[in-house]
């Protein structure tokens, strides 16, 4: 029971500090927020313009000059935004300033018929934007000021200088600020989380768009392929039954059979494109079946696996994907006359089966996990690394071996 709460716990702070501070300083967050500032700045300075005007009819000079410093703060902080281009530094800068000012404000303050509430009231919101504008981690710092203001203000000797507060303004008002800018950061936290699963989940949308597009464009060269090979055979079909009537008019059985075979090995050229219902793993087979007639020799493939079952279309191309791909390429290190791969993948309701098996070529090691150690120039082993993670994803198992010469990748997987 713990071990699952610990999990939910886990999966509902999955992002630390450092994936959330990236977060902000990628370019399309940077623009976006950036022009949010922006706007609310400009929108601070327009209000704290027109409040202006009624201070210097009421003779209220000190309201004159904190407006004043707050519009010269918040130009400065759309200057700085607009130089550095950084939100969050902007934000935190402008949040200190600002409760800066109103810190000089409260405390020179010497009218105590106008009260302070609004400011106040407007200081318990900060949080929100702040977060909202820098993220959970710089918005907090951005309001921090808030917090340092309300305590200098309440909990120390300044409290003198500030005009009469109700004893629950003095006493509650830094804690409940404190709890403001906790549920505030929980809250941009969510947000950012969203934002940051949404960008993975749209650039791995995009990956397997452009995997599959380039899929599809391996399998349109291979139907081209064999199109042209169709017709030319179509063409020369008339002159090959010339011939072959011909032997067997003169009794040539054996250049007759001799002939068929030549024809028949002709044929091998044309690339076989319906192996199983599943539409991705025929265009995976299809393509690969078509780079092993490249290399020399014809796969041996036997596949039954229906359209739809229950797994993620993006795990089932990575896995076949990666199984054929490393098969190949571990073949492309063998001599023509050894190249073979055998591939057998099934699903009889209830499991998936994949099995490939090639000569190897070289002897390979295994690590401590049982993945193979790549033997490619740059070592990646992710691959198998991938076979095997999706396995585990599906409650199954995955295994890789080198049997008398042959590497034999096999991998099982409940898909219910």
């Amino acid at each position: 029971m713990e071990t699952t709460r610990f999990s939910h716990l886990r999966n509902r702070f999955r992002y630390n500090l450092k994936q959330l501070a990236r977060f902000e300083s990628t370019p399309e967050v940077v623009e976006q927020k950036s022009r949010i500032s922006i706007i609310l700045l400009l929108g601070f300075v327009v209000y704290a313009v027109v409040t202006i005007y009624p201070c210097i009819l009421s003779g209220y000079m000190h309201g004159v000059v904190t407006n004043i410093a707050i519009v010269v703060l918040f130009l400065l902080s759309i200057l700085h935004l607009k130089l550095y281009k950084n939100h969050t530094i902007t934000t935190i800068l402008t949040s200190f300033g600002l409760n800066a000012i109103l810190f000089f404000h409260f405390i020179m303050e010497v009218d105590w018929t106008i009260g302070m509430d609004a400011f106040w009231l407007f200081i318990l919101i900060m949080p929100f934007i702040t977060d909202y504008l820098a993220g959970a981690i710089y918005g907090t710092i951005a309001a921090f000021s808030g917090l340092i203001l309300s305590f200098l203000c309440f909990q120390t000797s300044m409290l003198n200088y500030l005009q009469p507060y109700g004893s629950n303004m003095v006493k509650w008002f830094t804690v409940i600020y404190l709890v403001t800018m906790i549920a505030a950061a929980v809250i941009s936290y969510e947000l950012t989380a969203y934002q940051i699963d949404k960008k993975v989940s749209d650039e791995k949308i995009a990956f397997y768009q452009a995997e599959r597009t380039g899929r599809l464009k391996k399998l349109l060269s291979v139907y081209e392929s064999n199109e042209q090979t169709i017709r030319k055979y179509k063409h020369d079909i008339r002159h090959f039954n010339r011939v072959l009537a011909g032997f067997i008019q003169n009794q040539e059985y054996d250049k007759a059979a001799s002939y068929l075979q030549e024809f028949d090995s002709m044929l091998e050229g044309v690339t076989a494109v319906s192996f199983c219902e599943n539409t991705i793993v025929n265009e995976l087979l299809t393509i690969y079946a078509s780079q092993c007639q490249k290399l020399g020799f014809k796969p041996r493939i036997r596949a039954d696996v229906p359209e739809r079952f229950a797994i993620e279309e993006t795990d089932l191309t990575s896995l076949v994907a990666n199984a054929l791909e490393n098969a190949v390429e571990a073949l492309t290190h063998v001599d023509q006359d050894k190249r073979a791969l055998q591939v057998e993948i099934s699903f009889d309701g209830r499991k998936l089966k994949l099995m490939t098996k090639n000569p190897a070529g070289r002897e390979i090691s295994f690590k401590d996990n049982g993945l193979p150690i790549s033997t490619r120039p740059v070592q990646s082993g992710v691959g198998t690394a991938q076979i095997k993670a999706i396995a585990e994803k599906y409650g199954g198992v995955a295994s890789f071996t080198q049997e008398d010469g042959m590497f034999v990748v096999k991998a099982v997987l409940t898909c219910m």
